[in-house]
Order: structure tokens, then C-alpha cells, then sequence
């Protein structure tokens, strides 16, 4: 290469170090291949954007024919600013065109012949959400350049994306599975919410006798947490310091893991020694234990934890306070007095969406719904749809058909095919009176095709997760089931009890038929379960994927009273307890 072309290449990308403060590695950086890879390989670890990735390999290039390993480095760069690039921080790159330009070259220079390059190019599509473009080069690669990295990478790509049909396809086919393809298979059912699924995905592993490593143990704990199966979950604990992870330097994703799965089963003095003993807390691990707390009702002690937060120096406000003040008016005052003008009043903290969505819940809960309206309408940045469905869910308790009607009607525009939201909008209709309006949302239902969320309650018994849905007939023991709910009905119809069946509009046509649907909704079968397998001197555990209406709740409060059981449900919200006729939320949830 000719002296001045040598000057020019080693000027230009000394110029493009800098720009990526990357100038420790630039000066050791001559011309020669070989010294090429190092300037990459820290641009992969610093996050480079896209486009300095892109502008360095193209002086590399210019300077010489780049190799596969450089191909590599390439691919890895641009997989790990995948987040920014298509944004203007990155030089106005777009992660297609990023992908396409990257593959382009490797193509045109044969490194795809190289495995170690492929599976790069495959990292850098499933990082990017480009599944097809990734499930091409899968396709059209020849067996023998696979390896199980490729089968691995693709499974978890379409597992984090969300997709559990493919990633399970392509499960099945792999010629050989490692730990790491059945963590991503695992942590795929927990992405796709099929957390049932995870734990026999889990025991299939166990069985073909693989050990579980912390990664597939932090995706276990998160579907232990979102079915209530504690048993599960003491297990993976169990194994955790039998196997000596708590002399290990500390994993703070398991130990937030850990503390989730007890706060969220509702064993509270073992997330808090869990918690204790955990010496480098991160923000994530406190905001944990605060929802923990917040969803238990325990408010001092979330509020007094939050303060704790605050000495440390985590000047981030927690949304889980905010979600305890939702469920306790007195210390929702104590927030309130807080509003967001600015950096969150004499806190010193800047809220986020989280923050204002529950403020808002806070003040809807409380009556005042217009303000909760007005909450949502100015803050600064667009409102989730499940923010404003907690202002409908508000609405229908208050009865207020003004907001109640604008709210529903957005929530409808924001999400058209999400069933339940055209059926809170025409109970509030119906409740009211306002028939034709409510037939007309059922018409726009019934056309749109809109289906309603399944409702679902779960509970553990015996290390196994019993899951059961409205007039479910699949159980083993569903004759004693019903059996005992029939009894169940008549005990409480001697006491007084009459079936609220105000919330039970949508296809039924008369009172017979939607008390009869009451009757076996599926808290109740999971319910008269419990009360036929689990000791009297145990708790039942209930969770449920949708909020408790008020039916069900009165119908618990009863049963814990007439049957003198201790039943604890967790809902989409928060932790019930109920113990002698009384819930620990005090009928405001």
C-alpha cells in the first residue's frame, strides 16, 4: 500500500476512535489485518452505534480484505446497539437496512461460509425483532454450517419474541439439546405467559438430566411467582443453597427473583430474609420488595422501606409505593400531597409513566375520576392502555357514565380486538340503562371479532399447579368439586346470600342463567378444590389472572366464615386474604 494511502487509513479511523471514545484502542492501531480485530472488539463492548460500527469497517476494508472474524466483530457491534439502531442517535441508521448492508458484505466476501459468522448474523436478526429475515438465513444455511449455537440462538429469538409455536417447532427438531436450549424453551413459555407449560418444560429437563444453572432458575421463580405455586418455588430455593449458590459472588437477578416469587405467593417474612441478606442492592431487588409489601398491604413497611431507598441514594421513585397508595386512601394522601410538578415535589425525583398511571388509580379509586382524567390527559407522555383501563375499571365502580364513556370508547380506539374492553363499556351502559347503546358495542364486538380474556384461577396442591377456567369439566375430582359447590350454595343461600349478577350481562338472556354461571366460575372450583384436598390448619392459595369482581368477593368473605378456612387470593392487583368473614383489603381494591 502505497506510504500516503497508509497515512490516510490510520488518520481516519484515529479520527473515528475518538469519535466513539475509543482512543486507548486507536493508538496501538496500524494498518496491518491482524490489528484490526482489537478496534472492533471494543467498539462490540462499549455499544458503538451502528453507524461508527459500520464507518470503522468500512476503513478496515479500504485497508485491507476483512476476515471472518472481523465479520464477526462486525455483526456483534451492530447486534449490541440494536436498541438505537434506528434512531437518530445512531446517524439515522435503520436496523433493516443496518442488517441488510452487514449480511450484503458478508455474503459478497463469503464469510457466511464460516459457522461462528452465521450465528452472529443470526444474533444481530433476532436482536433486531427481524424474526423472518433471521428464520431465512436459518433456512437456507446448509445442516453441516449449523451448529447448536445456531439452533440455540433461533429458539430464544423466537421465544423472546413472543412466538411459542416456532420456537417449540424448532425445539423439537434440534438434533441435540444443551442447558441452554432448554432455558430458552423455558423462558419462552414464561415470555408467551404459558407458565404451567415452563414447569413441565422444566421437569422434562430434570428428567433427561440436565442441572439447572441460575439462568433457567431466575425464568422457574417467574412462573413459581405468576401461579402462586410456592412449593415450586421453596424448591428451586432448596436447591439454590444445597447447590451452593449462596457462596457464589451475588446473582442480584436470582435473588430479585427470588424475592418476586414470596412476595407475590404471599410468604412475606421469607422475602424479606431473602432480601436481608442480599449486601448489593439494585434498584429492580427494592422495587420488589416494595410491590411486595405494597401488594400485601403491609404500608408502613413499604413506606419506611421506600425512605430506606431514598438515604441510600436510589433517587428513583418507586411505582410500587404509589401502587400500596392505591390500595390504602390514608397513605395515598401522603403521596398525593406530592404531585409531579417538575421533579416529583420535595423528593427530588423525576416520575414516570408508571407514577402518573397510579396516581391516577389512586384518585379513581377514591371517586374521583375526573381527576383522575385529567391526570392521565396532561402527563407528559402518552398513557398505556392499561392505565385507562384501570380509570374504566373506576368508572364502572363509581357508576360514572360521563367519563366513563369517553374512557371506554378510547380504550376500544387503543386496543379494537382485546374483548373485555368492549364488555366493561357495555355493562357500564347496561347498568344504566342506556340499552341501545350497550347493543351497539356488542354489535361492534361481534363484527370486529373481538374475543374476551379467558379467566383462569390456579393453585397449588402436592407440587402440582391445578388450573381451572368458568364451568370447567376436565378435573379428575370435578364431581366432588361441583358436588361440594352445591352444598356450598345452599348453606349460604340460608345466611342470606344473594348472587350480584349486575356484572353478568353479555350473552345471557336471564337471572337463572347468569347466577348458574356464577356459581362455577373458576375461583369457585379452585376454591371447593382447595377446601377438599388442603388441611384445614393450611391456607388456601388462589390466584387468578383477572381482578376479583365483587361477587366473588363477597362469596370468599362468606365461605371463610361458614367454612372457618383461611383463603388467600392474588389477583391481577393485589393480595386478599380472608380470614372470619373479613378480606385484609377492607372491600377497597
Amino acid at each position: 500500500m502505497p506510504a500516503h494511502r497508509h497515512r490516510q487509513v490510520r488518520h481516519r479511523l484515529r479520527f473515528l476512535a475518538t469519535l466513539v471514545g475509543l482512543q486507548p484502542a486507536a493508538a496501538g492501531f496500524s494498518t496491518a489485518p491482524s490489528r484490526g480485530c482489537p478496534l472492533h472488539a471494543a467498539l462490540a463492548r462499549r455499544d458503538a452505534p451502528a453507524a461508527a460500527a459500520l464507518a470503522l469497517y468500512s476503513s478496515i476494508r479500504a485497508a485491507a480484505s476483512p476476515t471472518p472474524y472481523i465479520f464477526s466483530l462486525l455483526l456483534a457491534s451492530l447486534a449490541s446497539s440494536s436498541p438505537r439502531a434506528s434512531s437518530p442517535a445512531a446517524g439515522g441508521c435503520d436496523g433493516r437496512a443496518v442488517a441488510g448492508l452487514a449480511h450484503a458484505q458478508a455474503l459478497k466476501c463469503g464469510a457466511l461460509a464460516h459457522t461462528v459468522v452465521t450465528n452472529c448474523l443470526l444474533k444481530l436478526y433476532c436482536a433486531l425483532g427481524l424474526l423472518p429475515d433471521a428464520r431465512r438465513v436459518f433456512d437456507t444455511t446448509g445442516a453441516s454450517a449449523l451448529d447448536a449455537v445456531s439452533w440455540n440462538t433461533i429458539v430464544s429469538g423466537y421465544g423472546k419474541s413472543g412466538d411459542l409455536e416456532a420456537a417449540r417447532e424448532l425445539f423439537v427438531r434440534m438434533p441435540d439439546r444443551s442447558l441452554v436450549s432448554w432455558s430458552a424453551m423455558v423462558d419462552a413459555c414464561v415470555r408467551a405467559e404459558e407458565f404451567s407449560e415452563a414447569l413441565r418444560v422444566f421437569d422434562r429437563m430434570m428428567e433427561e438430566g440436565f442441572r439447572p444453572d441460575a439462568v433457567v432458575l431466575v425464568s422457574m421463580l417467574k412462573a413459581c411467582a405468576h401461579l402462586g405455586a410456592v412449593e415450586r418455588g421453596r424448591w428451586v430455593h432448596k436447591y439454590l443453597e444445597a447447590e451452593g449458590f449462596g457462596r457464589r459472588p451475588v446473582n442480584v437477578m436470582l435473588e430479585t427473583a427470588l424475592v418476586d416469587m414470596y412476595c407475590k405467593c404471599g410468604c412475606m417474612e421469607r422475602a424479606w430474609q431473602v432480601f436481608d441478606r442480599v449486601q448489593s442492592r439494585d434498584v429492580v431487588l427494592w422495587n420488589a420488595m416494595i410491590g411486595g409489601l405494597a401488594m400485601n398491604g403491609h404500608g408502613k413497611r413499604a413506606i419506611e422501606l421506600f425512605r430506606r431507598m431514598l438515604v441510600r441514594g436510589l433517587c428513583q421513585m418507586s411505582q410500587h409505593l404509589l401502587l400500596f397508595c392505591v390500595r390504602a386512601p390514608m397513605q395515598g394522601v401522603w403521596m398525593k400531597e406530592r404531585r409531579f410538578s417538575g421533579p416529583c415535589g420535595t423528593m427530588g425525583l423525576s416520575p414516570r409513566r408508571e407514577h402518573y398511571g397510579c396516581l391516577a388509580d389512586l384518585l379513581g379509586r377514591a371517586g374521583l375520576v375526573e381527576e383522575a382524567e385529567a391526570v392521565l390527559l396532561d402527563m407528559p407522555m402518552d398513557p398505556h392502555a392499561s392505565q385507562w383501563g384501570s380509570l374504566m375499571s373506576s368508572c364502572l365502580m363509581h357508576n360514572n357514565i360521563v367519563v366513563g364513556q369517553r374512557v371506554g370508547k378510547k380504550l376500544i380506539e387503543l386496543e379494537p380486538d382485546d374483548g373485555g374492553r368492549y364488555v366493561v363499556l357495555f355493562n357500564l351502559y347496561a347498568v344504566n340503562g342506556l340499552w341501545d347503546d350497550a347493543k351497539a358495542v356488542r354489535q361492534m364486538m361481534e363484527e370486529r371479532g373481538a374475543k374476551k380474556e379467558t379467566g383462569l384461577s390456579f393453585i397449588e396442591w402436592n407440587g402440582l399447579v391445578h388450573e381451572f377456567m368458568s364451568g370447567d369439566m376436565r378435573h379428575p375430582q370435578t364431581r366432588m368439586i361441583y358436588a361440594l359447590l352445591e352444598d356450598m350454595e345452599r348453606r349460604l343461600q340460608l345466611i342470606g346470600y344473594v348472587k350480584d349478577t349486575s356484572r353478568v350481562l353479555i350473552d345471557m338472556d336471564d337471572e337463572e342463567d347468569k347466577g348458574s354461571t356464577l356459581s362455577y366460575h373458576s375461583e369457585r372450583l379452585a376454591l371447593a378444590f382447595g377446601i377438599l384436598n388442603i388441611p384445614h390448619d393450611m391456607p388456601i392459595r388462589i390466584v387468578k389472572n383477572l381482578r376479583v369482581c365483587r361477587d366473588r368477593h363477597v362469596h370468599a368473605k362468606l365461605v371463610s366464615n361458614l367454612y372457618q378456612r383461611e383463603i388467600i387470593v392474588r389477583d391481577r392487583h393485589r393480595f386478599h386474604l380472608f380470614r372470619d368473614g373479613v378480606c385484609s383489603c377492607n372491600d377497597y381494591w
